[in-house]
């Protein structure tokens, strides 16, 4: 979607996953397991975003990688929201969960950059610009493997796996059936 939206598109990702990423449109890859990725990534010019979906200690160091007072955000999808409901309780969960991300957020914001947790919720009215977006061929779906309704423990531990190159599919229906 960013390409789609004119963006410059960094990815962080596995060597042998360079050229899978550079087809859906990456300018720049740095590879994970060529050592520390922060070191690289900080030669670079500095971004506008960074999206994590890693979580664990790229948060302490990807913050410092956003222009500052630009309106720079860093957006995780790694948030201690759940965890913390089911460690807590809904109520004090959500108390804890809501001072945890109100601390990073103006820790942050003191430094010139945004912090946000990224949740997703279905929006019809953005599903339906993504589809016009595909029937362009401005994006691209990938899938990479589909499961009958039947083999549906076969598809979960193929998702366990992780690494993933493209969504996993399990067809529910076939046809007009």
């Amino acid at each position: 979607l960013l390409k789609a939206w004119g963006a410059h598109v960094t990815v962080t990702c596995s060597h042998n996953a360079e050229q899978f990423v550079r087809g859906l449109g990456a300018d720049h890859v740095v590879d994970y397991t060529a050592g520390p990725v922060e070191e690289p990534l900080s030669l670079l010019e500095k971004f506008d975003l960074v999206l994590d979906n890693i979580g664990g200690d790229t948060e302490r160091w990807a913050l410092g990688l956003l222009k500052p007072w630009t309106g720079a955000k860093y957006v995780t999808l790694v948030t201690p929201f759940l965890l913390n409901t089911d460690r807590l309780g809904i109520a004090d969960g959500m108390l804890q969960t809501a001072a945890t991300v109100a601390t990073k957020m103006i820790k942050h914001l003191v430094k010139g950059v945004h912090y946000r947790w990224g949740f997703f919720a279905p929006s019809g009215p953005a599903l339906d610009e993504i589809t016009e977006m595909v029937d362009a061929g401005q994006i691209r779906a990938v899938v990479e493997e589909t499961f009958s309704f039947s083999q549906v423990p076969q598809a979960f531990e193929k998702m366990e796996k992780g690494h993933a190159r493209g969504k996993t599919v399990v067809e529910i229906s076939q046809g007009g059936s």
